[in-house]
């Protein structure tokens, strides 16, 4: 059975951004794994520069196994981690960007961080993290017809 989410509209708010509104919708489930997928990928490209440090750390430190540390670089993301990264300048970056596609589908995420000023960021925040009033979407308004 599936559902018919025909008429579906996400809830929203409008904030002025550079002198322009901009619609920002609320996440879905499907955006925070997307978002997830992205911390991963991030990861995996600075998986290399993290290893070089770590060893080199053990080896400032002395007494580390750094094969011991190598082995938290395998290991998988934790939900603690994803929230973490939520909370720096490019996950937030990445959020935001999330949250503009559904009315801007031709948004980068380059598009979304040149956007968002530092003094946006609290009201950008609300939004991803769904702490503030959203708008309700504009309801359609249906005119009966008479009947003959």
């Amino acid at each position: 059975m599936s559902i018919n989410l025909e008429g579906y509209t996400r809830l929203r708010k409008t904030i002025k951004l550079g002198g322009k509104d901009f619609v920002f919708s609320e996440l879905s489930l499907s955006d925070f794994a997307q978002f997830r997928g992205w911390v991963i990928e991030q990861r995996e490209k600075n998986k290399d520069k993290r290893r070089e440090r770590l060893i080199e750390e053990a080896k400032k430190i002395g007494g580390i196994d750094p094969l011991k540390l190598l082995e938290q670089l395998d290991k998988p993301l934790s939900d603690d981690e994803v929230e973490m990264e939520m909370e720096t300048v490019d996950g937030m970056g990445y959020l935001a960007y999330l949250s503009l596609k559904y009315h801007y589908p031709e948004v980068t995420l380059e598009n979304a961080m040149v956007l968002i000023t530092i003094e946006k960021i609290p009201e950008v925040a609300e939004v991803i993290t769904g702490e503030m009033k959203m708008e309700e979407p504009k309801k359609k308004r249906v005119i009966a017809k008479p009947r003959i």
